[in-house]
């Protein structure tokens, strides 16, 4: 993909991995967009994104994580470690960023941000999945694979399921020191917005804010272009 304003690129990770990706180029902060579990990186609400970053003159990355569309890997191989790991290269190569996370790349977008808050300008984390980390081996169906929202059935390997007790979220809310956004539906049928409550009201960051959408469904890329001008606000609040 190379039209326009837009150009494909591949970014080399750990070992002989990579991900692959769009940009954007334009001003400072750009946005970094984290997709969710089985999802890619072009979607609704990445569109909306792409599109309010044009609008402002902002620059913008898009990719698909480790084990997804065009990057590396094979889903259910790929732990959360390294999903972590990539998210804080790529910043480190892109210099500090607004990250936008959504699902299962709003918790690995959450743990870049603790590690290096240096690199955040500010986050946002769309239906982020809590929990998704401590209930995964129950997620597991008889045959040891994960139904996602995208009706896929993934076989989980045990190091997948070793690494994810690695890590603990319940230690997040006070190691997040960025502005931070949080957007959950009352109606979402993948991770109750009650996780996203209970998170929010543990954040130590005084730059937070908590949106919750009435009747809000897990994608809520019906109100994806309401949420960059609040992302926006809160990040420009905090650096005064």
């Amino acid at each position: 993909m190379s039209t326009l304003d837009t150009e494909q690129f591949r970014f080399a990770t750990a070992g002989d991995a990579w991900l692959v990706g769009d940009r954007r180029s334009g001003r400072a902060p750009g946005y970094l967009f984290l997709p969710g579990l089985g999802s890619q990186r072009v979607g609704a609400k990445s569109e909306s994104l792409w599109a309010h970053a044009r609008a402002h003159g902002r620059a913008v990355v898009r990719v698909d994580q480790r084990g997804h569309g065009a990057s590396s890997g094979r889903l259910g191989e790929i732990t959360m470690s390294e999903l972590i790991e990539d998210a804080v290269a790529l910043l480190t190569h892109l210099g500090p960023s607004v990250v936008v996370g959504s699902s299962l790349g709003g918790l690995v977008a959450a743990f870049a941000a603790a590690r290096r808050p240096d690199l955040v300008r500010g986050l946002a984390m769309i239906a982020p999945a809590f929990g998704f980390l401590a209930h995964l081996e129950h997620l597991l169906d008889a045959d040891g694979r994960l139904h996602t929202s995208q009706g896929q059935a993934v076989p989980i390997s045990a190091r997948v399921l070793q690494d994810a007790r690695r890590h603990d979220e319940r230690a997040l809310p006070a190691a997040l020191a960025v502005p931070t956004l949080i957007v959950h539906g009352t109606a979402d049928e993948v991770v109750p917005h009650r996780a996203s409550e209970a998170f929010a009201a543990a954040l130590v960051t005084p730059q937070r804010e908590l949106w919750v959408v009435p009747g809000g469904c897990h994608r809520l890329h019906t109100i994806a272009d309401a949420i960059w001008p609040r992302l926006d606000a809160l990040v420009a609040a905090a650096a005064g």
